[in-house]
């Protein structure tokens, strides 16, 4: 559920910064942040999810996940799950694009001032 959550915010934000035209400043920076919270909260999962399983990775392997998640987060789930992977990868798609739907709805009237 954390996890669901922190992928929700870090989208949410990295969405709503380009949704109002990349302002600078402040906002500027915490989009960075939220633009690397997205790999690491999913990183910090899998590890968790690992560890939880007894399964032994490889040294670093949470680094490995952050900077190739794409790829190695969906083997990862078909390897431990087997074709209930496909639920897990339909939960974060939904969340992933519920948290684009709200940074629109939130974003829409700030995008209508001149």
């Amino acid at each position: 559920m954390r996890a669901a959550l922190g992928i929700f915010c870090a989208t949410a934000a990295y969405q709503l910064y380009r949704f109002l035209g990349q302002p600078n400043g402040m906002p500027a920076i915490s989009a960075l942040a939220a633009y690397y919270l997205l790999p690491a909260a999913i990183a910090l999962w899998v590890v968790a999810d690992a560890q939880r399983r007894g399964r032994t990775t490889l040294y670093d392997f949470g680094s490995f996940v952050f900077f190739f998640w794409p790829i190695i987060a969906p083997i990862y789930l078909f390897q431990t799950r087997g074709l209930r992977a496909f639920r897990t990868i339909g939960l974060f798609l939904a969340v992933f694009f519920a948290a684009v739907v709200f940074a629109t709805f939130m974003g829409y009237p700030a995008s209508l001032q001149p």
